[in-house]
């Protein structure tokens, strides 16, 4: 995925990530910390961030310490809410984001939230980019009536258990957290909070196709514009 999807995608995201980290030469985060628990070993830390972005659910940042320069970034989000945020009426008007386009699709499967994983990797010229692990949408509050308790629940559970997963030799902390079953670990829990016959529909977005779309949506405006003229 080209860094310029990516950003493009996370334009919400990658503006609050911009603003917390203020001192690129220290590389410290600053956000407000609403919980901090620590793996066994206490060489690893969770934290349970505030982000004030629309349709933020939960926000939670994985650090190593034996790893510094990799740092792991997990959110969720309300898609109603974002929607809201974003003012469907607008898409005809200007030009259209991957970001905004996945949201105005008719679907009819009935999803609620975005879950993200995605790396934040300090280089050792200072710079930092950030390397997508997934992106995907789901539905996480089933038949319950508050739009996001459950689903903060079921994705708090998720990163305990990658905060817990125990190391294997051989094997980087950072391999291990990319090829954790992270929509597999969600749909779990979510059954043990929403119960047994609850189904996620699970939906891995597809950048490729978005942008495909958006050129024919683009292509079809500039043919009616030669029309009008």
């Amino acid at each position: 995925m080209k860094q310029q999807s990516l950003r493009q995608w996370f334009r919400w995201l990658t503006r609050w990530i911009r603003r917390i980290f203020q001192k690129p030469e220290t590389f410290q985060p600053t956000f407000l910390v609403l919980e901090r628990t620590y793996s066994a070993d206490e060489s690893i830390v969770l934290l349970s961030v505030e982000r004030d972005a629309p349709g933020a659910v939960g926000t939670w940042y994985l650090l190593n310490q034996h790893n510094p320069r990799h740092n792991l970034l997990i959110t969720l989000d309300n898609l109603a809410a974002i929607r809201l945020a974003l003012d469907a009426n607008s898409f005809s008007d200007r030009d259209t984001s991957i970001l905004e386009l996945s949201l105005a699709q008719e679907d009819q499967i009935f999803r609620t939230h975005r879950f993200s994983v995605q790396w934040i990797i300090k280089l050792k010229s200072s710079r930092k980019v950030f390397h997508l692990i997934g992106t995907w949408d789901l539905d996480l509050q089933g038949d319950t009536w508050d739009p996001n308790t459950s689903a903060f629940t079921i994705g708090r559970l998720v990163v305990r258990e990658a905060l817990n997963l125990p190391p294997l030799p051989g094997v980087s902390w950072r391999f291990r957290m990319t090829e954790f079953p992270w929509i597999e670990s969600l749909q779990s829990y979510s059954k043990m909070v929403l119960g047994d016959n609850h189904n996620c529909y699970t939906k891995k977005l597809n950048l490729k196709e978005l942008k495909e779309l958006r050129d024919e949506i683009e292509r079809g405006r500039g043919d009616r514009k030669r029309h009008k003229s």
